[in-house]
């Protein structure tokens, strides 16, 4: 009886993970009519920085003191997607209990992918988020040394992006947030790549170089495919995109849930959602002894812990 409670109650989290990147966009919460019943206090359209798309909401929580904060990055691989799928039915739920929980909850826009810098707008301005909160940590009544990075998709990887990386503050940079911490105190990840290495990629999925190349190049659309092809597989730019070889013992708790099929990828989003990339990121954090809790229920991986989302946050920001 209490192995079948026990495995009711994991098919529950799954399926309420399932949820969060099931509705990403439907079903979305009236946040206007919301913040006006609940007496919400909240900031709509922040700019933290100097691109149109640089704007975020944060709902911060009702406490005297200051309190931790998640920062949420929408999906869409790169480009697509805006802060308001955190504010689908499902998604907002937890939101809520976030801020009953006193912890605060932003979610940003960011600019998307391009030919000047292919994804580096993407992931520098998901930095500069956090680092515009840290700065403006007191203005806001925010912790600034409590924070955690949820993501679904493309935002998930920019999540791991940032926080398994060695702090990348610049201390002498003219603009002051810049000069914030990057480091957080955990990460959510659903649907994340393990790394945006397209080398670790194939040999993930096991196939062929030029099967992989073909998938990539119908991904880069009206690009310049012939420059962006080149620079994905040069060593200097992978080694910047390769956070995965920068995991270290040093990092975060991470909290992934990658509920796609194992199968041959078709396009960039079978790539970017295959489980493997769950697996292989639990196998490199139990290496490293890093604190994990991982879901790939279709290749067999469901934490004995029953550790849901939200939990996971409270647990490491309290």
């Amino acid at each position: 009886i209490k192995n079948l409670k026990m495995i009711r109650n994991l098919i529950l989290i799954v399926f309420s993970l399932s949820c969060f990147l099931v509705f990403p966009q439907r079903k979305r919460v009236n946040i206007d009519s919301v913040i006006k019943a609940d007496n919400y206090n909240v900031y709509k359209n922040i700019s933290y920085g100097p691109d149109r798309k640089n704007t975020l909401d944060l709902w911060i929580a009702d406490s005297k003191s200051n309190s931790p904060f998640v920062i949420y990055i929408h999906g869409g691989g790169f480009g697509a997607g805006s802060k308001n799928a955190a504010y689908s039915k499902n998604n907002f739920k937890r939101v809520k209990k976030l801020l009953k929980n006193n912890i605060s909850f932003a979610t940003i826009d960011y600019s998307f992918k391009n030919n000047e810098d292919f994804l580096f707008s993407s992931l520098n301005d998901a930095k500069r988020a956090l680092q515009f909160l840290r700065f403006n940590s007191e203005k806001y009544n925010l912790l600034k040394d409590k924070v955690a990075l949820m993501g679904s998709s493309a935002g998930a990887t920019s999540s791991l992006w940032i926080g398994l990386q060695d702090d990348m503050s610049d201390k002498n940079s003219p603009d002051p947030i810049l000069r914030e911490s990057t480091k957080v105190s955990c990460i959510v990840g659903m649907a994340a790549a393990h790394s945006l290495n397209l080398n670790r990629w194939k040999n993930m999925a096991d196939v062929d170089e030029a099967y992989l190349k073909s998938i990539f190049k119908k991904y880069l659309g009206k690009m310049d495919a012939e420059k962006w092809m080149q620079r994905s597989f040069d060593e200097n730019y992978i080694s910047e995109v390769d956070f995965f070889e920068k995991m270290d013992a040093n990092d975060p708790p991470i909290f992934i849930f990658n509920p796609g099929k194992n199968r041959k990828p078709k396009n960039i989003a079978d790539f970017h959602h295959n489980p493997l990339h769950a697996k292989v990121l639990k196998q490199k954090a139990d290496s490293l002894k890093l604190k994990n809790v991982v879901y790939a229920p279709r290749i067999g991986i469901i934490d004995k812990s029953g550790q849901g989302v939200v939990d996971f946050i409270i647990e490491n920001l309290n």
